[in-house]
């Protein structure tokens, strides 16, 4: 009778380790995907790209890639495609400024503007535009 109620024991204790570990389970922290099209929505390659908090007036700006912290702001450039990959660290909402620098088919700077609002366990993907009237203020 001891062995079989141990044995029960046991597989109480067991099945409440596992059901606890699968509940505490971490979230995934949040990516994004900026892709950067021209007026005719075809990708812009080489596009500078800054990610910067909502409110870049602020001395305590930090940028919270998964891997390192960047103050103020993140800055890369698209692929062939277009496209820019992130993972960050936590969940949060950044503005995103475009510019696209004058090239033999385009006379002028192209900016366009976007906003990343990241969540855990999703990937964010914004589509800028780019064009020769925005302003960055």
């Amino acid at each position: 009778m001891k062995k079989y109620l141990s044995l029960l024991v046991f597989a109480v204790i067991l099945t409440g380790v596992i059901v606890f570990n699968q509940s505490c389970k971490q979230p995934a922290p949040p990516k994004a995907i900026v892709t950067v099209v021209d007026v005719n929505n075809k990708p812009v390659e080489g596009a500078r790209v800054i990610v910067k908090a909502a409110n870049p007036d602020s001395a305590h700006t930090v940028i919270y890639l998964l891997n390192e912290a960047k103050p103020v702001a993140d800055t890369r450039y698209t692929n062939a495609e277009g496209k820019v990959y992130y993972d960050f660290k936590y969940e949060a909402i950044y503005r995103v400024e475009v510019t696209k620098s004058k090239d033999r088919d385009n006379p002028f700077v192209r900016r366009g503007l976007g906003v990343l609002i990241l969540e855990n366990d999703k990937t964010a993907e914004i589509t800028i535009e780019i064009n020769d009237q925005t302003v960055f203020n």
